[in-house]
């Protein structure tokens, strides 16, 4: 059986996952990601979704970017609820508000970003847990969370494995072509620059990175089997955020606050165990 948090655990756990969330926003808030900041954009795409085109059929996302208070209003209630989570973590209602608002940011933002940036599925699967009054129900889907973690990394391992990228010598540097041409051109100089055109030259390198990458991700599905290994787990997606950052100028700041559920809460929550003081081993009398 999985390990499970009692409820005052799991309030401390809602304030660490709210607060992450809360830090995602503010770095939204100033890249003027927010809906209210897209100045009413007019090309979109719906993708072959069928949930974008059913909130396209509403008119919802051109509704909430052609109207200024719209958006100021989903954005606040947004922002608000994740600061209301952090001060009242069992309020249930809060939390299906910050889950209900941040889906409807989710596809309005990638309709119009023409992109799906799927990182900011973090920020909207990290409150599920909280919305269930039941503390089963919270540990349950907690854990579900965790194994969805294991999946965005081992499956991407095993569909670099099944496709056979990881047997091509030149796939990593046919990424940095295909994604870092502008910033080689307009910024040659920069430490960025002069690593991608290092990672270039250095085909073999760039390669070793690659595969380095792949074994990393597919390290993860031990954790189907065995929570054991789970902070070891943890270490290994921040590494791997790292280096993506590193290598193709990624950082999925909002994916880290899933990545969460890989640490051994119980343990690092165990002084707040209702009722019960800290166990603490007898003093040895010493003759």
């Amino acid at each position: 059986m999985p390990p499970s948090l009692n409820r005052d655990q799991f309030d401390v756990l809602t304030r660490v996952f709210f607060g992450w969330i809360l830090l995602a926003l503010i770095w939204r808030w100033h890249d003027g990601a927010m809906l209210s900041q897209l100045e009413a954009p007019v090309l979109g795409n719906v993708y072959k979704d069928l949930t974008f085109w059913g909130v396209e059929l509403l008119g919802l996302p051109a509704y909430l970017t052609s109207h200024c208070w719209a958006g100021i209003l989903l954005d606040s209630a947004m922002t608000a609820s994740v600061l209301a989570m952090i001060l009242l973590p069992r309020s249930v209602l809060l939390a299906r508000l910050y889950c209900a608002t941040i889906l409807v940011y989710f596809i309005v933002h990638t309709t119009y970003a023409n992109h799906h940036y799927r990182p900011i599925i973090g920020l909207l699967l990290a409150g599920v847990p909280f919305i269930f009054r039941s503390l089963d129900r919270n540990n349950f889907t907690f854990q579900a969370v965790r194994y969805y973690v294991l999946f965005v990394y081992s499956s991407a391992g095993l569909y670099k494995v099944f496709r056979g990228s990881w047997l091509n010598l030149d796939q990593m540097t046919g990424i940095i072509e295909n994604t870092q041409l502008e910033l080689l051109l307009a910024h040659p100089d920069g430490w960025h620059a002069q690593l991608f055109t290092w990672l270039l030259q250095h085909e073999p390198v760039s390669w070793a990175l690659f595969l380095l990458a792949t074994l990393m991700e597919l390290v993860f599905l031990i954790g189907y089997f065995t929570r054991r290994f789970d902070p070891w787990l943890f270490a290994t997606a921040m590494s791997l955020h790292i280096g993506f950052y590193f290598t193709m100028r990624f950082f999925a700041f909002e994916l880290i606050v899933l990545d969460l559920t890989l640490l051994p809460w119980e343990r690092i929550l165990q002084r707040f165990k209702t009722g019960e003081p800290i166990a603490t081993r007898p003093t040895p009398i010493s003759g």
